[in-house]
């Protein structure tokens, strides 16, 4: 569920640029001297920053409240930086694509609950699943993130997760900057 609320959060706190859009308060700040560039830089950087606290509140407290041993703690803070520019560059290229806050909703909504089921989010308690599913999951970020977690949860050193952290940075840095250009194409 972290991971699923983890790209619902990037996806939302992304959304802001769409209605600052609409409330006219970003072409407002088109008008000052600080490049666009810079503006929008600045609300890509708060995307990651309330994912991040969300990551590491979720972390802390679910490990004190439950007992959930996350891993060793270079691990952990391995797989929550791949996770947080994961979730937040796939927040950005998703709404890049949407052109207002009326689509956001059901776009937002139905393109993270079908990739976060693609993903495997919502079979992980079920044994025997097709090999296949296991390559289908990979072919979406929420799958590469739990891929991460899984082998973490199961005593994975950095070794062991770091080739799935790089491809989620991979991914993330991707993501983030298609999504970027894209927004920089909307308000040039």
């Amino acid at each position: 569920m972290m991971i699923f609320f983890t790209f619902f959060t990037a996806a939302a706190t992304a959304e802001s640029i769409l209605i600052e859009d609409e409330q006219g308060t970003l072409a407002r700040l088109f008008t000052t001297a600080t490049p666009r560039a810079v503006i929008l830089a600045g609300k890509f950087t708060g995307v990651v920053i309330l994912v991040s606290v969300q990551v590491v509140v979720l972390v802390l407290i679910s490990g004190r409240a439950f007992g959930i041993y996350w891993g060793d703690a270079a691990t952990v803070t391995l797989l929550c930086t791949g996770m947080v520019l994961l979730a937040s560059g796939f927040g950005v290229f998703l709404m890049s694509f949407i052109q207002n806050t009326r689509q956001s909703g059901s776009v937002m909504g139905g393109s993270l609950t079908i990739s976060g089921m693609l993903g495997g989010l919502f079979t992980t308690g079920f044994q025997n699943l097709p090999r296949a599913y296991e390559v289908i999951n990979l072919l979406t970020p929420h799958g590469w993130a739990l891929r991460g977690w899984k082998m973490a949860l199961a005593g994975g050193g950095v070794s062991d997760v770091l080739p799935t952290v790089l491809v989620m940075l991979g991914l993330g840095t991707a993501f983030f900057a298609v999504g970027a250009l894209l927004f920089r194409k909307r308000f040039a």
